[in-house]
């Protein structure tokens, strides 16, 4: 099975059910698959989409995010799902990085389309969903223009479990973003370890919330439900809150995929007897951050659902392991290894580390990518012994169950949202008034972790907190902007020179 033949079956077996909701709109299998043939078709005949050309998608939640992603990958083309936060320069280097040929997007997104316009090297066309792109927008065509009068049968297109099929761009240790490579194979295999181990069934409903692009959301919102048979109940977003609730109240959806934050929120929420008697999941996955047991047992008490930790991250597809739906749950552990994945704690020399010992978590499965494209030697370093290195630390005891002690990189999670240090620091660096800068995670009641910049200032300069705020904004996504500006006389350091960001954590802001 690849996630071509994956939509085929299920829209053959189950051609009249609805496959998704979204905002009165609803499509059933045999149609949602009658439209993702015609927009494949469309992107072969008209755009020259050929196997294994990168497609970029830069749509918010809905529906069409999901015609896209299937008509791609239909093609036996690849999938570059791009972050709907970035900055114009941001989205340039991601293009160009990947070579990508098409560019399917919305109206929405113009003025940053029109920043990147004609500076992507190997971009061919751009699919404007929703009306008529104006006429400065380069080689730009309508979603009518690809789809009308195409062929609405199953492209013809052989496409191996080892076919590249989805890019996930994830911070480097440079600061740049890198493409986890992730094939057909990847995928089915983690949804079919999600599925087992969830205990899923057609009849689940998963409630959407998160942002598409996401590979949390990828995994468990798109392809799972496509994978067993499922339905879908999209939203845009989680704002307005009653919307959500209304969605749940109507639509009952039975699987809930997000971030400690939402839990939080519905766990401090208070909701009218209807939106609790309609809330009836029978699993809740928390994923993207760590999840705070303060939370979890809010959660549990206020509504009749396992609330599940889980731990995975792109270059794993992205699932890796969860807390069981029926069994032990252990409060602030990430679970155990999902069906088919391997998880060991290694010591720095690569050595198994003994039960309760901390060392970096490795994992090795069907599910873990092919490598970094075009960066071999990143590849090789995260592939050392044969197993993927997280760069997470962590420990596991004597049930097998895996534990989160601390991040070995110096990543920051904001909302679900990756930010990596030195992309601020190096920005803040060319600052004029700048010459020392340190960016580090402080942990947030609602975000789970806040960047927070330390910066030390020339001799005689003066800056104030906003000035720094307002020249980092135009320059990359508003997550990405410091929360917290600290400006310090002088930085910790160690014998060496290098900055103690440990003790820049232990500062008061």
């Amino acid at each position: 099975m690849n996630l071509k033949t994956m939509l085929e079956t299920s829209a053959e077996k189950f051609a009249e059910k609805d496959l998704f909701f979204f905002e009165g709109r609803s499509e059933t299998y045999g149609d949602f698959n009658s439209e993702t043939n015609r927009l494949a078709h469309g992107l072969m005949e008209v755009l020259s989409v050929e196997k294994g050309d990168r497609v970029a998608i830069l749509l918010r939640n809905r529906p069409e995010f999901l015609t896209a992603l299937y008509a791609v990958l239909k093609c036996g083309a690849v999938v570059v799902p791009v972050n709907t936060f970035l900055a114009p320069d941001e989205i340039s280097f991601v293009l160009n990085d990947c070579e990508v040929k098409c560019l399917i997007t919305e109206r929405h997104f113009l003025e940053r389309v029109k920043a990147i316009n004609r500076r992507i090297q190997t971009l061919r066309s751009i699919v404007l969903i929703d009306g008529q792109p104006p006429d400065e927008i380069y080689l730009s065509l309508t979603y009518n223009d690809v789809t009308q009068d195409r062929c609405s049968a199953d492209p013809d297109v052989s496409i191996s479990p080892d076919d590249d099929a989805i890019f996930l761009y994830t911070s480097g240790t440079t600061g740049k973003p890198k493409a986890a490579v992730l094939c057909h194979r990847n995928f089915v295999a983690n949804v079919e370890s999600c599925q087992k181990h969830l205990s899923l069934v057609p009849g689940d409903r998963f409630l959407l919330v998160l942002p598409m692009f996401h590979s949390f959301c990828l995994t468990v919102n798109c392809l799972l439900p496509v994978f067993i048979g499922g339905s879908i109940v999209m939203l845009e977003s989680i704002r307005p809150f009653d919307k959500m609730l209304r969605a749940i109240a109507v639509h009952k959806p039975t699987v809930l995929a997000a971030m400690p934050q939402l839990y939080n929120v519905l766990a401090r929420a208070d909701l009218p007897e209807e939106v609790l008697r309609s809330f009836n999941f029978k699993a809740c996955v928390s994923g993207s951050a760590a999840l705070p047991e303060a939370v979890l047992r809010a959660f549990e008490e206020k509504f009749p659902t396992p609330l599940l930790e889980g731990y995975g991250l792109s270059e794993t597809a992205p699932a890796a392991a969860i807390n069981p739906l029926e069994g032990v749950r252990k409060v602030g552990s990430i679970g155990v290894p999902i069906p088919g994945v391997e998880i060991k704690i290694f010591d720095e020399a690569d050595n198994e580390v003994a039960v309760g010992e901390v060392g970096e978590l490795v994992i090795r499965g069907p599910n873990v990518m092919k490598g970094y494209f075009k960066r071999p030697d990143e590849t090789a370093d995260v592939f050392r012994s044969g197993w993927l290195h997280t760069g997470d630390m962590g420990k596991t005891d004597e049930d097998g169950y895996f534990y989160i002690v601390d991040r070995k990189k110096e990543l920051i999670i904001s909302k679900g949202m990756k930010i990596y240090p030195r992309q601020i620091e190096e920005l803040l660096y060319a600052h004029p008034k700048v010459v020392d800068a340190a960016v580090v995670a402080r942990p947030h009641e609602t975000q789970g972790e806040i960047p927070v910049a330390f910066i030390s200032l020339k001799e005689g300069a003066e800056a104030s907190k906003s000035e720094i705020t307002d020249y980092l904004r135009p320059k990359v996504a508003r997550y990405k902007v410091p929360r917290e500006i600290v400006f310090i006389k002088e930085f910790p350091r160690t014998p060496t020179g290098k900055i103690l960001k440990r003790r820049l954590r232990e500062m008061p802001g």
